[in-house]
């Protein structure tokens, strides 16, 4: 009997120090665990950079393809059918996944409004493209996470630091080495008015690029006014639904439309929707399960497969203003990215 009661009060000291052990895992060591990720969430991490560089393939691509179509098409029609094709597919998705592609009453004008702007800078980077080296149409297109961050505090009353502006400011000195104006790097002939005339149409071309930048940033701030409880589906519609009609009206009205004449045209101009396509899909897959810092840094891809583009298949050569005003523009709008992220996590 004796025996039986001091097993019993051993066991009872036994389940105690364990209750106690566990008590203090819970308290100290699970801290260190949580912050250790697990191989799952790695592997995840990981798919989401390769996904977000497949998305900087998908979009150079359409880049290029765009560029290989500006020697057939104008502008706007190359528009039609990137967003034709968008706004398609989108349908699609969105009848599989069983979504509304309307989207809600409340947010439909905000939805309007996006795929104006976003019809808008598009045509203008498109339009950049066919005048532009495809990498220096990239990289001043590049400025619009910069011009985003000046909407977003104005707009939304988010942080501009004094960094942010530095940077911006910086942006400005890699838009000039690109551009290579004639008033601050001279013409090469002066009596050659060919290349006086090709001179002026870089510059358009340059400020298309620049307002169709700003025309995207101002796209994106009106998504994160918007919110996430928009699905990227409905914006995939919405954008390719406007960019039509308005694509539509811009060919006929501004530029004479002309018919494919061969299946390589036809092709150019259905790689350009569907490259598109598969980069906004990819994106939106890689935004969620990225880290935001290294996801940030992926966007640099996008200028490094348009200058790889441009040399191996368009062969454009860079000469060393462009690649030092591409080098700033990158550097900088990345700098201000990852600022944003680590001010976020503070």
């Amino acid at each position: 009997m004796l025996g039986k009661k001091n097993h019993n009060n051993e066991q009872e000291s036994a389940k105690i120090f364990v209750e106690e052990d566990s008590t203090c895992s819970s308290n100290e060591t699970t801290p260190l665990i949580a912050q250790q990720k697990p191989p799952h969430h790695k592997r995840r991490e990981l798919v989401g950079l390769l996904y977000m560089t497949l998305s900087a393939l998908g979009f150079s691509s359409m880049s290029l393809f765009v560029k290989l179509s500006g020697t057939s098409f104008p502008s706007f029609e190359i528009v039609f059918a990137r967003s034709s094709i968008q706004a398609l597919f989108g349908l699609l998705c969105c009848a599989l996944l069983k979504i509304n592609p309307l989207g809600e009453k409340g947010v439909r004008k905000w939805l309007f409004f996006r795929g104006l702007a976003g019809t808008i800078g598009i045509s203008l980077f498109f339009f950049s493209i066919t005048q532009l080296p495809l990498a220096d149409a990239t990289v001043v297109f590049f400025l619009g996470p910069a011009f985003t961050a000046i909407l977003a505090a104005i707009v939304l009353g988010e942080a501009f630091t004094l960094f942010d502006g530095i940077c911006s400011v910086i942006c400005l000195i890699g838009v000039i080495l690109v551009s290579k104006p004639q008033f601050l790097f001279g013409q090469t002939d002066e009596s050659n008015n060919t290349q006086a005339t090709n001179d002026w149409i870089r510059l358009l071309a340059i400020f298309c690029a620049l307002l169709g930048a700003f025309m995207s940033a101002v796209a994106y701030v009106i998504v994160r006014k918007v919110g996430r409880g928009v699905h990227f589906m409905v914006h995939v519609v919405s954008f390719g639904s406007i960019s039509t009609v308005g694509s539509l009206i811009g060919m006929f009205a501004f530029q004479e439309p002309i018919m494919p004449r061969s299946g390589y045209e036809i092709s150019m101009l259905l790689l350009v929707g569907i490259s598109a396509f598969i980069g906004q899909c990819f994106l939106n897959q890689g935004l969620q399960m990225a880290p935001a810092g290294p996801g940030t840094l992926m966007r640099m891809n996008d200028v490094v497969f348009a200058f790889l583009f441009g040399i191996f298949i368009l062969h454009e050569y860079p000469d060393a203003f462009s690649i030092s005003g591409a080098t700033i523009i990158v550097i900088m709008t990345s700098a201000m990215g990852i600022h944003k992220i680590y001010l976020s996590k503070r």
